[in-house]
């Protein structure tokens, strides 16, 4: 890979190297060019895996799991509420 990572590889990798948050994107971008080895690791991920989905997303979705028909106000105002309240439970971490 030449070019530089995406945001979401430099933190995965980051992560992976232990690097406990001390650390901006923009000095992690500098490690691509001073270390083969984290260089290779954002390779490695951005090859290999999918970029995280949003929480938040993943709540709307559950949320709505199994309306396969228009909403009524109420309805979608119990889907938003479900979807907060799967937020607040750690729903996807």
């Amino acid at each position: 890979m030449t070019d530089t990572p995406k945001d979401w590889v430099l933190i995965e990798a980051a992560k992976r190297c232990e690097w406990q948050g001390g650390k901006t994107l923009a000095q992690m971008r500098g490690y691509l060019d001073a270390s083969g080895a984290f260089r290779a690791l954002c390779d490695m991920i951005a090859k290999h895996e999918q970029p995280p989905v949003d929480r938040k997303l993943l709540c709307a979705r559950e949320a709505m799991a199994g309306c396969l028909v228009p909403m009524s106000d109420e309805s979608a105002e119990s889907a938003i509420v479900r979807a907060i309240e799967l937020w607040e439970e750690g729903f996807g971490k």
